[in-house]
């Protein structure tokens, strides 16, 4: 199935479809800010394999999850810590991924068994209009086979990821640039992945002169 972007932002009935295609297991690809993703229910472990296999992933490969809110987040991270607080008020929402101590709860599948999980909350029109009726995480990996370049349109899906997936979101060409990854869990932070916001950038920020982590 196939709806356009500006149908969903006009339209909360189709919002609500979406969230009980989540809430039953469903995946979709849809655009983010970044990348086209695929996405599913971050709490349902089924959902969550099947991403796994459509995506041909090693399960030694974390997943990145999206968050609603400060609230939700802590439904996920075991601890926020201060340099991470500071991260979260200048760069969220944005293309900036935390990485964080998960709970207990949270699938082994998601965290690649390391117990960490990188966050992010999206700016994104339909990451936030989703978020209006839809009070889980959601997955967000991009959409590709594993190791592949990430599609920045719909054209760029391969078939065997259409042919399977429940639900294509299409938001047009998007950018083809991801998120900066960061992970919080040591004593000193640690740069994964430079995207979007660059490194230098988030080292200004921490590390200026008139300011301390």
């Amino acid at each position: 199935m196939l709806i356009e972007l500006n149908d969903i932002l006009k339209d909360k009935s189709k919002r609500e479809f979406i969230a009980d295609y989540l809430r039953n297991g469903k995946i979709m690809v849809y655009p983010t800010e970044t990348v086209y993703g695929i996405g599913c229910d971050a709490f349902n472990e089924p959902a969550i394999r099947r991403t796994f296999e459509l995506k041909q992933r090693s399960v030694n490969k974390p997943f990145i999850i999206l968050v609603k809110d400060r609230a939700m987040l802590e439904e996920i991270a075991a601890d926020i810590p201060p340099v991470a607080e500071r991260l979260m008020k200048r760069f969220w929402p944005g293309p900036l991924t935390i990485i964080f101590r998960t709970r207990p709860n949270i699938s082994k599948l998601l965290t690649a068994n390391t117990g960490k999980i990188g966050t992010r909350q999206s700016p994104y029109p339909l990451i936030e209009s989703i978020f209006t009726v839809y009070d889980h995480p959601v997955v967000s990996t991009s959409a590709n086979i594993s190791d592949r370049m990430p599609a920045t349109c719909i054209s760029d899906l391969p078939t065997n990821i259409t042919d399977k997936i429940d639900l294509i979101i299409d938001g047009g060409k998007i950018s083809s640039t991801p998120s900066t990854v960061i992970d919080v869990t040591g004593n000193a932070i640690r740069y994964v992945r430079e995207g979007i916001i660059k490194n230098s950038t988030i080292e200004r920020f921490l590390y200026d002169r008139d300011k301390s982590i």
